[in-house]
Formats: structure tokens, C-alpha cells, sequence
């Protein structure tokens, strides 16, 4: 069966933690490839006074994770998410901090690549 890439946009304006609602959530079309994998992009933007690590979580599966020690850090990343984890219909993206001093966590711009049948 032929396969298309599609998208869904989930944030094209800042979410940031303790502030933002929580998960962020998104809608997948029924004919999404289950079997195949996806794409998660976004912009970070974070500083802390301490180690820090971030994990984001689609559906509650860990998907990305990143330690980093004190300081200011902005940019884009991206990355490869197992098959099987975005689902035909509703999907939850989750972001979670750990640091043992002031931090702040920002997302924008997040977009989730997957793969349809046609």
C-alpha cells in the first residue's frame, strides 16, 4: 500500500512547564502507518542554576531525553520515535524537568511526522 508523509502541528506558540496546560494534546488521522516510524520536532528554550535533565513523553512512552548542567540553552531538535507509539486518534505529548535549583522549560514550534496510507 502506498504511504505519504503528513504532519501535525501541536504547538506553534511557546508551552512552557508549570504554566501550560498539560499534555499537550493532538488528533492523528485513522489511516496513520502504525508500523512506521515518526518524527518529533521542536524548539527548546531553558536555562537552570543546576543540573538539569528533560523528558518528553508521547503517550507515555519516553521519547526524548536530555541532561545538561547549569546554563542557557535554545535551539532546535529533532527526533526518530518508535513505530507504533503516535496512534490513530487522540495522542498526548508530556514534558517533565528534574533539577536540584531554579530552571525554566519552554517548547514552540512542535511537530509531530508520521506516515499515512493512501
Amino acid at each position: 500500500m502506498p504511504r505519504v508523509a503528513d504532519y501535525s502541528i501541536l504547538r506553534d506558540t511557546w508551552w512552557t512547564e508549570g504554566f501550560s496546560p498539560d499534555p499537550i494534546s493532538f488528533t492523528v488521522p485513522s489511516n496513520i502507518d502504525a508500523g512506521s516510524r515518526s518524527i518529533l520536532g521542536f524548539v527548546l528554550d531553558s536555562w537552570n542554576e543546576d543540573d538539569m535533565t528533560i523528558t518528553i513523553r508521547l503517550n507515555g512512552v519516553p521519547v526524548w531525553h536530555w541532561t545538561y548542567a547549569d546554563g542557557a540553552r535554545t535551539g532546535y531538535f529533532q527526533e526518530v520515535i518508535g513505530a507504533g507509539v503516535v496512534q490513530p486518534g487522540s495522542n498526548h505529548l508530556s514534558i517533565d524537568s528534574s533539577s536540584g535549583d531554579f530552571r525554566s522549560v519552554r517548547v514552540s514550534d512542535v511537530v509531530v511526522w508520521w506516515q499515512a496510507n493512501i
